[in-house]
């Protein structure tokens, strides 16, 4: 089989040596058996990024310490590795034009967002990303610190490509490299969140599928992947599950390295928490 593999780091597709440019909007070539992607970003290394973290109001200050869901619970019914799953669908179900992967602001923090659980997403830019978002009360919160997924095509030949071991085993599908992670909420540092992974020592998340939209992020209009289905899919990555933060101003901040060579984070969220009754003031 010629196995071709998509990857997106610093928000440049390359297939098979081939650069594929714009952004994060590339093509999948005819022929190939699978994708990768990594929610992954710039070259700056954890210890300069934390050197340079402002510090926010205490936690203290909107009335609690953070609420992270230990890794072996299921909040709102859930595994993380579901949620993981779930996450995936979310962020590549959503049309580039107006995906929150690409988004710099915030301004489309709330594209598809439904149910009690609000996604925040990564980025697949080389820079520090600072985004502003408004959040209906009583949301709780889920996003990749980082993380990585491989998605097979419906096409893809022979059968067995397409099974849960290949998928698992292909590359792209695991974190390989050990992650360096430091989140901030509020100004409280999240002791060791290393420890909420979706790998099978962990949360393991299933296996999945995942439709995409037309203008999706790969480019593709179906003429590579059928259907525009990636499946079946399989991801790894380091995840937080926030329970629901009181209305007001928040401020989320994440910096990792690791799971995958090169893949970094640094991500900022200004998140305003609205009230029941409406728009917060």
């Amino acid at each position: 089989m010629n196995m071709k593999t998509l990857l997106l780091i610093a928000g440049v597709f390359a297939a098979a040596g081939f650069p594929l440019t714009g952004g994060a909007a590339g093509r999948c070539p005819a022929g190939k058996s699978g994708c990768t992607i990594d929610d992954a970003a710039s070259r700056s290394s954890v210890r300069a990024s934390e050197s340079t973290a402002k510090h926010t109001a205490s936690p203290h200050e909107y009335g609690r310490v953070p609420l992270v869901a230990p890794i072996d619970a299921q909040p709102e019914g859930q595994t993380y590795g579901r949620w993981a799953a779930q996450w995936w669908q979310w962020a590549i179900g959503v049309p580039v034009a107006v995906n929150p992967l690409v988004d710099t602001t915030g301004a489309n923090c709330a594209q598809r967002q439904r149910d009690e659980v609000w996604f925040l997403a990564g980025s697949f830019g080389p820079d520090r990303v600072d985004r502003s978002c408004e959040v209906p009360a009583g949301k709780s919160l889920f996003f990749p610190l980082i993380n990585t997924a491989y998605f097979a095509f419906l096409n893809d030949e022979p059968p067995e490509t397409r099974t849960e071991d290949y998928v698992r085993a292909a590359p792209g599908s695991s974190c390989t490299v050990p992650a360096q992670i430091s989140v901030w909420i509020d100004g409280f540092r999240v002791p060791n969140p290393t420890r909420f992974f979706t790998g099978a020592s962990g949360s393991q998340s299933p296996m999945f599928n995942v439709q995409m939209p037309p203008g999706n992020l790969f480019g593709d209009d179906g003429t590579s992947i059928p259907e525009l289905v990636l499946s079946p899919s399989a991801e790894q990555g380091y995840y937080l599950f926030v329970q629901p933060l009181r209305p007001g101003p928040h401020t989320i901040r994440w910096v990792a390295s690791g799971c995958t060579p090169g893949a970094s984070q640094d991500i900022t969220y200004h998140l305003t928490v609205l009230g029941e009754g409406g728009p917060h003031h």
